[in-house]
């Protein structure tokens, strides 16, 4: 099963169904250690740091592993600015671009996070807060 990281708003707003669309997540996913560290080296948040999940969700999967949920504490969401968002996928943008051979698929890289960025930005403008957020596929 194949992980993906994809934007999650604290409220719907119209542009969230073309995200859906044309974004699927999986290279920022499969490429995270490295676009990670590529975040640190500019000074901007790691997309893993950005992550957050709906503690509703985190039971309900822990239920579906035959866990007890109710002997874990499970974290609060956590929501964060768009604008940190934008710092982050704009800086590897930035990067991927300049070096496509450091990834072994950076088209897929940049397209995710080029949808990422039009999301944002449109959170932004309307002040929603936002976190990427882990999905299987």
């Amino acid at each position: 099963m194949a992980i993906a990281f994809i934007v999650t708003l604290e409220k719907q707003l119209p542009g969230q169904a073309a995200y859906a669309k044309g974004a699927t997540g999986k290279a920022l996913a499969r490429e995270s250690d490295k676009l990670d560290s590529v975040a640190r080296r500019r000074n901007v948040n790691p997309i893993t740091s950005l992550l957050s999940e709906n503690p509703a969700t985190v039971i309900e999967q822990l239920k579906a592993d035959g866990f007890d949920s109710s002997k874990m504490r499970v974290p609060p969401e956590q929501w964060y600015a768009a604008a940190e968002g934008l710092k982050t996928t704009r800086a590897l943008t930035e990067y991927v671009g300049a070096n496509l051979n450091d990834f072994k698929q950076p088209n897929p890289i940049l397209r995710d996070l080029k949808a990422a960025e039009a999301l944002l930005v449109e959170a932004e403008a309307a002040g929603v807060r936002f976190h990427f957020s882990k999905t299987d596929f």
